[in-house]
């Protein structure tokens, strides 16, 4: 990941010239750092600084959206200058580079016209967009670089941008979405110059907004791995993220460098007459380091060859990253150089410790077998970090447990609407009649509705209800929904009509959630309740009990139930029958003399909600991985630390077996130790384990399921448990099966 990110950008001409300006805004004491730039200030530096190269001013606020095949597809596009192309290496496949002269052209990318047109040389063609008009293909551009922060569908003129403005305060103190790239060959401290100087223009529009506005040239360059500022644009790793992940590692490869020191030094006893034998024949103790620091390198090598098991789990890792489609993850030259650097300084690091303690051992102790016990005792640090291993086990097999149970949950709990034998449908708005007329005589379909959105999955779109004098105003998302809906869907009303008029008033019905933020519940709920919805007032004639229309990981919001065709883009079909197979076939027919070039792509609501929920079971193989490795390191860590205790006490168990100890006796003998330091990790652990998942997965991820549960908690402590015990008893039942007298006659 670090190799990828730091290939980032390097494909543009110049790239360690080129550089954006960032805000700093400082209001009260509280410092906010934004990636975007006052569109005034990109303004100033272009007509007053003849140092810059070149420059392009980009507004990312342009989100067209286009019907294909009966499906609503929303593109992401950038506002921009025509000297883009010449700031950044882009190259055109077909068409010309400064297309976007003319504001009703765009570019776009070779991805987009594949998805769009199943072909490419599209220059010429007609963009037909539901709310931005209709657009002309003046260029393509080649298959889309993957190393860079710039993420875009297509590319429009900046003159289409409704809320720039570049005078006034607003030129100013408004500036999100708004970003600013130029090229120069002056140094970072006379960049800082020209923009300190530049930025003193706007100082007086900050004040009267109570801020201070500081500017800063970032280099492109340094934007991935980078800062993770506000108001950021496109594909961002931040250092944060990127701290994450090693310290994971490390916390899986820490305790496993001191487990091999701990297996190293406890493997002493059956190495010591061969390092008696090498010191009396003359070997300096740099020869006797060296080899042991040269085997825990070999080790590590080996390791690395092992770890092409990453491949494995790449799809899985890259499926919860977000942005992961900018990263290649390729094995080059320098991943190789990386890797193998990595396990020679691991090597070494863990190789140095049992290095230096067997080249301390005295000649004659080594030859005769004879061990300082304080030298292989088992000290407190090796119990602390015993301990931790433990923790760090527990925890991540909490962690399944509660991903599990959530996921399960999720996919049983009861949303507040019917999901069962509903079948969605993308269609085009204008078609309503069409398809009523078409699918409501076919067998099987019990009833037909239509929504702007799937229910359970997430509402985008927000409207506002303001106050009468217009100070205060309640954000609420909307949902444009078809009369019958609301009964259709089995949602439950608290007072009202179930459908809608289009009378003089429009008609709306609200949740229980927007209708108290409203403060207009009254002592009599029946008389009419008029407010204003945006510029006109409208009226509202019924209130549903609060449900989840939106996933578990989302808060109830406040909505809006409302008409209007022309936003309704998926048809509920309720199918009953004993062949819903055979009810489909139907509608495919029908649908196809409806629509012979789009396609029939029905999808089960409940399969729709199910797969909105993947990223948990993603979060489940993920959790499972690192617990593998967790709990497989503690285990031998454990395994270790027994073969410390039982190798240096053989004759113990000796004279107790020939003094009638049982072999449960002396396992509880033997693993006593251990079973305290389980219990002290579980003291740790199971507290910590709970409100972390609590607090933290389960309140972000699904804030309807009543939070953790102390049943996972104990099963998954108790697994974790029973494999530490087997790890326990697989050496110290070698150590009860010998022979006593083999033990006692060693010497």
């Amino acid at each position: 990941m670090v190799s990828d990110l730091r290939q980032f950008e390097h494909f543009h001409e110049d790239a360690d010239q080129i550089y954006r300006i960032t805000t700093e805004v400082t209001t009260s004491g509280n410092k906010r750092h934004y990636a975007s730039s006052p569109p005034a200030l990109a303004e100033f530096i272009q007509s007053n600084n003849t140092s810059i190269i070149e420059s392009a001013v980009i507004n990312d606020a342009f989100f067209p959206t286009m019907e294909v095949m009966g499906e609503s597809i929303q593109m992401n596009g950038y506002l921009t200058e025509p000297s883009f192309l010449n700031l950044f290496d882009f190259e055109v496949l077909y068409g010309t580079a400064n297309a976007i002269d003319n504001p009703r052209s765009v570019i776009i990318t070779y991805e987009l016209a594949e998805k769009l047109f199943n072909e490419t040389d599209v220059v010429g063609k007609s963009l037909k967009t539901e709310n931005q008009g209709s657009f002309e293909i003046g260029a393509v551009l080649t298959p889309f670089p993957k190393q860079t922060h710039l993420r875009f569908d297509l590319l429009a003129n900046i003159s289409l941008s409704e809320d720039r403005s570049i005078s006034g305060p607003s030129g100013w103190t408004n500036f999100g979405g708004n970003y600013f790239y130029f090229k120069t060959e002056l140094a970072q401290k006379e960049i800082e110059r020209m923009i300190d100087n530049s930025g003193k223009a706007g100082t007086d529009f900050f004040a009267l907004e109570s801020e201070e506005a500081n500017y800063v040239a970032q280099p492109l360059l340094a934007i991935n791995p980078g800062p993770n500022y506000d108001d950021g644009l496109g594909v961002i790793f931040g250092y944060d993220g990127l701290w994450y992940f090693i310290g994971v590692s490390l916390m899986i490869l820490i305790p496993a460098c001191f487990n091999y020191v701990n297996m190293a030094i406890a493997n002493t006893l059956n190495r010591t007459k061969e390092i008696g034998i090498r010191k009396i024949i003359g070997s300096p103790n740099k020869f006797i380091i060296r080899q042991f620091i040269v085997e825990t390198i070999i080790i590590c090598l080996i390791s690395v060859l092992l770890s092409t098991v990453f491949n494995v789990m790449k799809i899985e890792f890259t499926s919860m990253l977000v942005g992961a489609d900018a990263l290649t993850f390729e094995i080059t030259t320098q991943v190789v150089l990386m890797f193998i650097g990595f396990a020679v300084l691991t090597g070494l690091l863990t190789g140095i410790v049992p290095a230096f303690y067997l080249s301390r051992i005295a000649p004659i102790s080594a030859l005769n077998n004879r061990m300082n016990n304080k030298s292989v005792s088992i000290s407190g640090f090796r119990k602390g970090l015993l301990v931790f291993q433990f923790v760090l086990s527990l925890s991540f097999m909490i962690g399944i447990g509660v991903v599990i149970r959530q996921y399960a949950h999720t996919l049983k709990y009861d949303p507040g609407f019917a999901k069962e034998d509903r079948v969605i449908l993308p269609i085009a708005s204008g078609d309503i009649d069409l398809i009523s007329n078409e699918l409501n005589g076919i067998k099987g379909i019990e009833s037909l509705v239509y929504s702007s959105s799937i229910p359970g999955l997430s509402l985008a779109r927000p409207d506002y209800f303001y106050s009468n004098d217009g100070a205060d105003s309640v954000r609420a998302k909307t949902l444009f929904i078809s009369n019958n809906f609301i009964q259709n869907m089995e949602i439950n009303m608290v007072w009202g009509n179930k459908s809608l008029e289009d009378v003089s008033f429009e008609q709306v019905i609200v949740n229980e959630k927007l209708l108290s933020l409203l403060n207009n519940i009254e002592n009599d709920p029946k008389d009419s309740l008029l407010r204003q919805l945006g510029n006109h007032p409208v009226q509202i004639v019924g209130i549903i009990k609060d449900y989840n229309h939106e996933p578990l990981n989302e808060r109830i919001e406040p909505m809006v139930m409302r008409l209007n065709e022309n936003e309704l883009r998926y048809a509920i079909l309720e199918i009953s029958g004993t062949s819903p197979k055979a009810t489909l076939a139907q509608i495919e027919v029908s649908w196809g003399t409806l629509f012979p070039e789009s396609s029939f792509n029905p999808k089960y609501l409940n399969t729709v909600i199910s797969l909105s929920y993947d990223f948990m079971f993603t979060a489940m193989k993920l959790f499972g991985f690192l617990a593998l490795l967790s709990i497989t390191i503690s285990c031998l860590g454990l395994l270790g630390m027994v073969i410390y205790a039982t190798e240096n006490r053989r004759k113990e168990v000796a004279i107790r077996k020939i003094l009638g100890a049982n072999a449960m006796a002396l396992f509880g003998n033997l693993s006593g130790l251990f079973l305290k330091l389980w219990l002290i990790a579980l003291c740790i652990a199971m507290p910590g384990a709970y409100f972390f998942y609590d607090n933290l997965f389960v309140n972000n991820y699904n804030k309807f399921s009543g939070g953790v549960h102390l049943s996972e908690v104990l099963i998954s402590s108790v697994i974790t448990l029973g494999l530490g015990l087997l790890a326990i008893f697989w050496q110290s039942n070698k150590i009860i099966r010998m022979n006593p007298a083999a033990n006692l006659r060693n010497e």
